[in-house]
């Protein structure tokens, strides 16, 4: 049955950064109104506006939940897409591959143009905005918009606000919850950058930070998973115990989307580096033990939960969260695990987030196919 979290925030404790030694550098007309509103947003925070208490106690290392028979079929229905990961198929634009690329390169473009992707929010940082988002706001807007004549020194703005970043981060005593995601989501959106550009200098820096953001969301898995949840409560409960404040579960919405995706791509990365490499997502989990994913330790072996409904996600005030969440249905995902979904969702349902990964479980066409299809008949 649909359902969906309401979160109670207990504590986050402190976490040792590795010393990362890192060297980072990195068209279309956008225009600048949004980096405008953006910066007249605080960017010294008050104790009010960190939205999760940074207070210490015990903290879950790992998820709660390994990956079960359900996470399994799901890997085995994306192997056709692991399959073919093959260097051609990104200049196919009828491909799987070429689409998802594509729309994740475009989440830098999401940034520059809407203060938003499909895994931040755009509320999420309407009250505060850490530093390390509006650096990497301006340097979206900077490479979003670069041509042959600016290119230089939009590279050597992307190198300069990444290294200040790390930096600041491998500084820093204590981070709050915000501020891990929000260093979290910078850096991924970097990698996006570097990874993808195309430019083997940029590529290897961003090589070299991939373990670095491994390390960041292994600490953004311990601030969800102490989040806490209704997940085993029955969806009449839950619908009539929406979650205390919207901006908490803006908070906790963007810290899963944010760690499945990022996931997702440091998979893909590696899976189009080397699409025979072993240890790829979902070809050594189609099993018919499931215990054997008890002594993976990779972050496929867990669940990742989060919430499918655009009506909850595109919800432009509290008011409209909290109708939308006792009057339409909402499901909460785990992983790829789609199959309850497809059967009593709604293409309404879909937002931008769920397409992209619903692509990857079923194909493109499908994915649209089943939109429109449940759209008509619903």
């Amino acid at each position: 049955m649909p359902m969906d979290f309401q979160l109670g925030f207990t504590t986050i404790a402190t976490e040792s950064l590795q010393n990362y030694a890192t060297d980072a550098a990195i068209g279309g007309d956008i225009t600048m109104n949004s980096f405008v509103n953006l910066m007249d947003n605080s960017i010294a925070p008050n104790h009010d506006q960190w939205l999760v208490p940074n207070e210490q106690g015990s903290v879950t290392e790992r998820s709660i939940s390994p990956a079960d028979e359900e996470i399994l079929r799901a890997y085995g229905k994306m192997a056709d897409f692991c399959e073919h990961i093959e260097s051609w198929r990104l200049y196919d634009s009828k491909t799987p591959l070429h689409y998802i690329v594509t729309r994740v390169k475009g989440f830098t473009i999401d940034v520059a143009t809407r203060n938003a992707t499909p895994f931040l929010h755009r509320y999420l940082y309407r009250d505060h905005t850490p530093q390390c988002i509006l650096s990497c706001f301006t340097a979206s807007v900077l490479y979003a918009n670069r041509t042959q004549a600016n290119t230089a020194i939009v590279m050597r703005a992307l190198h300069r606000n990444v290294r200040e970043l790390v930096s600041a981060e491998i500084s820093r005593a204590v981070a709050t919850p915000v501020e891990k995601l929000a260093r979290t989501q910078a850096l991924f959106l970097y990698q996006v950058i570097r990874l993808l550009d195309g430019d083997i200098i940029l590529r290897a820096q961003g090589e070299r930070d991939i373990p670095l953001l491994q390390t960041w969301l292994g600490d953004l898995c311990k601030v969800r998973e102490n989040l806490g949840d209704l997940t085993q409560l029955g969806a009449s409960v839950v619908r009539r115990r929406p979650p205390g404040e919207w901006d908490r579960w803006i908070f906790a919405e963007s810290v899963r989307r944010t760690i499945l995706i990022a996931y997702s791509f440091i998979t893909l990365y590696e899976a189009m580096k080397d699409p025979e490499k072993d240890g790829l997502i979902p070809l050594p989990y189609v099993l018919p033990q499931a215990n054997r994913l008890a002594d993976d330790q990779g972050p496929w072996a867990y669940a990742h939960r989060w919430t499918l409904s655009r009506h909850l996600w595109e919800a432009d005030s509290s008011f409209e969260f909290a109708s939308t969440w006792k009057e339409k249905p909402h499901f909460v995902i785990t992983n790829y695990s789609f199959e309850h979904f497809l059967e009593c969702g709604r293409g309404e349902d879909v937002d931008e987030f769920a397409q992209l990964l619903l692509s990857v479980y079923m194909g493109v066409d499908e994915t649209s196919e089943f939109i429109f299809a449940k759209n008509v008949n619903r």
